[in-house]
């Protein structure tokens, strides 16, 4: 079993494929996270706050991301 959060798998899953939750968590991590119903401890809320500080890596990574799996359609249920 995995030993990360399945909310936390929840949350880098969907940043992945949604366009614009990802612009949300890009503009304002907190609220995103509060209005979607995430609830991670302080530390975890900074860490997805630095990883997302650069909306251009963060796009880049999910544009790459679909071009590798969702394209094959791997993930689409």
């Amino acid at each position: 079993m995995s030993a990360i959060p399945s909310s936390l798998q929840q949350l880098v899953g969907r940043a992945l494929i949604d366009a614009e939750f990802r612009k949300a968590l890009v503009s304002d991590a907190r609220g995103t996270l509060s209005r979607e119903g995430f609830a991670f401890d302080d530390a975890t809320v900074s860490a997805i706050e630095a990883a997302t500080r650069d909306p251009e890596r963060v796009r880049s990574f999910s544009d790459a991301f679909s071009a590798q799996f969702l394209g094959r359609g791997e993930y689409l249920a």
